[in-house]
């Protein structure tokens, strides 16, 4: 027991030194694209249950050494830092940002930092610290963003129903976002006619939106009901509308489930079919692993081998392509970054889908859809939302 404590000991000690050794080596490292964005994203959590790393000593170093820091920069470090799921690191910023005072923070930083404390620390904190934004910065941006997190969940309806009424008494919808918080909330308590209200108002009070972002919100909503009737009434009038209707592939999914839901395997395959035909290049690993479910639960014993063969075939293809580069599948070190082989990288925080993970196998970076888009990320349910999103520079935009 006494030489395994020692050995520990050891390592740790190792582990530390390791670590202060690259976190130098990157700050003095001129010659390798040296900007504030570069060192942070050096640093990493390689073992965070033994200590927490921190990423604030590269900034006062930036700072110590006569360079300046303007809130582009520190935005696009955050939005960073969230493609690469480092949502701690991004708090640890957006912390900084503040008890620093470095720059003026604007409503938009004020929504990603309520965000990263909803995602750090949980709902409560998130509420904490929304009470204690001073009423000035609380416009639609950071009322969004905590709607965002009352309509990822039924438990917490009544509160979502309150934000979303305080934003319509301070005249802050005039944006699609809210609406469709509100719309994917409904789909989830399985409410069609709350989903044709907010739709009704949102037309009403001529809120310019996307077309095709509304018309698959509406579908993902009647389809998590399943109100299989709705969502076919819904989709025959909008598929002759100008502009054309573009079915996303998530959507898709959700429709074929709500077939299978109802016993309609039939139709479930026809709308699998043409989900298969709108899904883009970037999502054709994730769809395609949720379609051969999707094809065998249905029946499909045919779809299902198809795209297992096509999906393996792309993957010896790309495998191969790897080897010739001359990486051999080897692992390589940097500084600051760990390179599996082929594969390896940071993942990134996409809008849309039903929450799926892209592996690549080794085909570059892995990527991981959020939920609805959520208002969170990047969204592609909507015109971006809360969270990292928007003017903060972070995972999304903000219209």
């Amino acid at each position: 027991m006494q030489s395994l404590g020692q050995y520990s000991k050891r390592f740790l000690s190792f582990r530390k030194t390791q670590a202060i050794i690259q976190f130098t080596r990157t700050l003095t490292s001129a010659k390798l694209n040296d900007t504030l964005r570069s060192r942070v994203m050096a640093v990493e959590n390689r073992f965070p249950f033994l200590w927490r790393v921190k990423v604030t000593p590269v900034l006062n170093e930036w700072l110590k050494q006569g360079n300046e820091i303007n809130p582009t920069d520190l935005r696009a470090v955050i939005k960073a830092l969230c493609e690469s799921q480092r949502f701690d690191h991004a708090l640890q910023v957006s912390e900084w940002i503040t008890k620093r005072g470095v720059f003026e923070i604007s409503t938009e930083d004020v929504a990603s930092r309520l965000y990263l404390i909803e995602i750090h620390s949980g709902l409560s904190e998130a509420e904490n610290f929304f009470k204690s934004i001073p009423e000035n910065m609380k416009d639609d941006l950071v009322y969004t963003t905590l709607l965002s997190f009352y309509t990822k969940d039924k438990e917490t309806r009544h509160e979502a129903e309150a934000t979303y009424q305080k934003m319509r008494e301070n005249n802050m919808l005039f944006k699609p976002n809210p609406y469709y918080k509100m719309i994917s909330l409904y789909g989830l308590l399985g409410e069609t006619n709350k989903v044709d209200e907010i739709l009704r108002q949102m037309i009403e009070n001529g809120v310019q939106h996307d077309i095709t972002l509304t018309s698959n919100n509406v579908l993902k909503a009647y389809a998590s009901v399943p109100d299989v009737e709705a969502m076919e009434k819904f989709l025959k009038r909008i598929e002759y509308e100008t502009p054309p209707f573009a079915l996303a592939w998530q959507t898709g999914i959700s429709m074929a489930k709500a077939y299978l839901k109802c016993g309609s395997n039939r139709k479930a395959i026809e709308m699998l079919r043409r989900t298969e035909q709108v899904v883009d290049a970037k999502s054709k690993d994730a769809a395609n692993k949720v379609l051969m479910e999707m094809y065998g639960e249905a029946g499909a014993k045919r779809d299902e081998a198809r795209l297992y063969i096509s999906q393996n075939a792309k993957q010896r293809q790309r495998k191969g392509a790897c080897r010739c580069k001359g990486s051999g599948g080897r692992s390589s070190h940097h500084p600051g970054y760990y390179y599996g082989g082929c594969g390896g990288g940071c993942g990134s925080i996409r809008g849309g889908g039903d929450g799926s993970r892209a592996d690549d196998n080794g085909g570059g970076d892995g990527t991981r859809a959020d939920d609805n888009g959520g208002g969170v990320g990047a969204d592609n349910d909507g015109d971006g939302g809360g969270g990292c999103g928007g003017g903060c520079g972070g995972c999304g935009s903000w219209d």
